[in-house]
């Protein structure tokens, strides 16, 4: 049975005789973000509806984002001049009373939302809609609203999310869009190869490498094993897809993170929306983002600061290669007492950009150190933590200050 299952996944393949759509022809995307940048480089006024719950945290990111040029208004504090001026709308449409005087393209149904001549009555329906002195996230339910946050990049004009997928993007043409569903892709441009860990593997037509399938089914099986047990964490219930591409143009138009398609722009992988993607093929950072998977199926990363998203994954990475743990161990030294901890632990920031190789180095670290002195379950209850400034000795025992010098004192010892 063993044998015959591993010949069904390496030969199993739905290829779909769709016509190869050109990527050329999508709805362009603005990688100099005009319109957004045009509105939230003056003064915004961030709106939300009068009677809304769960929508604090979201209200807050994009406050922070705009700093000095934000202005939170309930919609009922609006005043008539207001509506002349650039707007932010975040909330379920539902909720908002005054959605005329807004003038969009966008038709406020008893229930859900109308562009294009389609109706959205789902729950999980959501939208981004950007103008020249407007922007709006949102949809028929508070999730909805969260998973267009998600995808809201701004070189479009339109982005609709449906099932937490993002389906239709486009721009707009005079009273309508022209729009194409991304999700298309899938049966046009790529091969769908079945598989044990993955609800499917999607192949790009333009990839041309051969990979083992099935040694690579061996080795995430075993590294799974691995990973979970290290955490105590069950295996995922619902599976996830890989998307496998060959140049940052598919890479970036099929995650949904179109802004990776503009000039100058990389990245290798990344886990979003409950899909695997990667640029080309690499065993390791397949099992890198499948770790993702694993770790943020029970721990989500609502409260997970980025210095633990990707410390837990490299902690592991190091119990995998003494010789890496060896020269992090040495970086981390380095940075012992340079490293702004409070930033990257406590608030959240500058974990990506211009100190990333090093923080991606140092991460697993300081996992380390947590789990050694306080065990996993402490880690994973301070991943899970809120506010961990206030709640840091509810999870560790210690308060943070006493975490930080600790570890500076362990490190000397390694």
């Amino acid at each position: 049975m063993k044998l015959f299952s591993t010949f069904i996944f390496s030969i199993l393949a739905i290829f779909s005789f769709a016509q190869q759509k050109d990527l050329a022809t999508l709805p362009a995307y603005d990688c100099s973000l005009k319109k957004v940048m045009t509105i939230i480089g003056t003064q915004t006024i961030i709106v939300s509806p009068d009677n809304s719950t769960g929508l604090g945290a979201i209200l807050n990111d994009y406050c922070s984002t705009l700093g000095n040029n934000c202005i939170l208004k309930k919609e009922a504090e609006l005043a008539d001049s207001d509506f002349k001026k650039n707007l932010f709308l975040v909330g379920v449409i539902k909720d908002f009373k005054k959605w005329k005087q807004y003038s969009t393209l966008i038709s406020q149904l008893k229930k859900g939302f109308a562009l294009n001549n389609k109706n959205f009555q789902d729950s999980s329906d959501g939208f981004v809609f950007v103008d020249t002195n407007l922007i709006i996230v949102s949809g028929n339910s508070i999730k909805a609203v969260k998973d267009a946050q998600l995808a809201l990049t701004g070189g479009h004009d339109i982005l609709i999310t449906q099932h937490g997928k993002i389906t239709f993007f486009g721009n707009r043409n005079g009273k309508l869009f022209d729009w194409f569903n991304l999700q298309n892709l899938k049966n046009s441009n790529y091969i769908k190869l079945a598989s044990p860990l993955f609800s499917a593997i999607y192949v790009s037509k333009t990839f041309k490498d051969t990979i083992d399938y099935i040694k690579l089914n061996r080795e995430l099986q075993l590294y799974s094993k691995q990973f979970l047990t290290v955490y105590k964490l069950p295996m995922p219930v619902k599976k996830i897809s890989w998307f496998l591409h060959s140049n940052m143009q598919e890479y970036g138009t099929m995650s949904g993170m179109f802004g990776l398609t503009c000039p100058g722009n990389n990245s290798a992988g990344f886990s979003i929306r409950g899909e695997i993607h990667t640029n080309g093929f690499n065993t390791g950072l397949v099992k890198h983002e499948y770790s993702h998977f694993l770790f943020d199926n029970t721990i989500p990363q609502d409260n997970n600061p980025a210095f633990f998203v990707e410390g837990c994954v490299e902690y592991v990475t190091n119990l995998n290669d003494s010789n890496l743990l060896k020269q992090r161990l040495a970086i981390a030294k380095k940075f012992k007492d340079s490293l702004n901890y409070t930033d990257l632990i406590i608030n959240n920031k500058d974990f990506y950009g211009q100190y990333s190789e090093a923080n991606y180095s140092i991460c697993g670290i300081f996992v380390k150190y947590i789990i050694d002195n306080f065990g996993v379950e402490a880690f994973k209850k301070y991943c899970i933590t809120a506010n961990k400034k206030a709640n840091t000795k509810n999870a560790i025992k210690v308060d943070f200050i006493d975490i930080v010098n600790g570890y500076k004192i362990w490190l000397d010892k390694q």
